[in-house]
């Protein structure tokens, strides 16, 4: 699937080092964002090897498929869920790599990474996600944007439990804790999200040195005002993207994906 897409990475206003990583393969129409955690070599160790890792699997994996396949209007079920474990057992594998480096290297234990993967093939997308960096989905015809991803954090589990709103959720004393990453325990449980795409749909993939700072409809209302026709916007507008979360304090690493699929 041909698309445009841009990124950009910022250490943030209030961190001597960036943990952030991402990954561009358009020519299997994969992107990420990992947010490593674990101490200043942990962190960035455990994202790198993440958004390196990744792609190589899974470039690995869909090379068993035939052009046909892959390139078809409409997959069979069955097809669905052979992509759907290509995507899966890359995360899985990254993990593995991750975990067993941390247990190498006593300045590396307990490293691990947030993963957030889009995967674009024909008309539909497959987003791998463990932690709470996020992907979300835009579509132009509507005023709205979706959160696909959900959140594998305390605060996440305290909204669903009723405990907390979205709004005190900013402020909790636990919410930069996430429930699961990848490479901090030997096996991840990968959530997969599929979704059918058209023309101009838009997809952005951020760690949380974003949504931090920035809301839903802040974030609608940035892409509305700064994507434009030009493929260049897309870049241009991740960078915009970052520089509203450092106006609001940039507290962490900030990374951004978009990914806007052309008329």
């Amino acid at each position: 699937m041909q698309t445009q897409h841009g990124f950009h990475s910022d250490v943030g206003l209030k961190r001597d080092k960036n943990q952030d990583h991402y990954a561009c393969a358009p020519e299997v129409g994969l992107f990420l964002v990992a947010d490593g955690m674990g101490g200043h070599l942990g962190g960035e160790t455990a994202s790198q090897l993440a958004s390196e890792v990744i792609p190589e699997k899974v470039k690995e994996g869909l090379a068993s498929f035939t052009s046909l396949q892959l390139t078809a209007t409409e997959f069979s079920e069955e097809t669905r869920e052979k992509i759907s474990l290509v995507l899966k057992e890359a995360i899985q594998v990254a993990n593995a790599r991750i975990y067993e480096l941390s247990k190498k290297d006593a300045h590396l234990q307990g490293m691990g990474t947030t993963t957030t993967a889009l995967l674009l093939i024909g008309q539909s997308a497959w987003i791998g996600h463990v932690g709470d960096s996020r992907c979300y989905f835009i579509r132009p015809d509507e005023n709205a944007i979706w959160q696909m991803t959900r959140d594998h954090s305390w605060v996440q589990e305290k909204i669903r439990a009723g405990l907390i709103t979205r709004a005190q959720a900013k402020t909790d004393r636990m919410r930069n804790v996430i429930t699961r990453s990848v490479g901090f325990e030997p096996n991840v449980d990968v959530d997969i999200y599929t979704a059918e795409v058209q023309t101009g749909d838009t997809f952005l993939i951020c760690s949380d040195g974003l949504t931090g700072h920035l809301d839903d409809l802040q974030l609608l209302q940035s892409l509305k005002k700064n994507l434009g026709p030009k493929p260049d916007s897309v870049n241009e507008t991740a960078k915009k993207l970052i520089d509203e979360a450092n106006a609001q304090g940039g507290d962490d690493n900030i990374t951004v994906v978009i990914v806007r699929i052309p008329e």
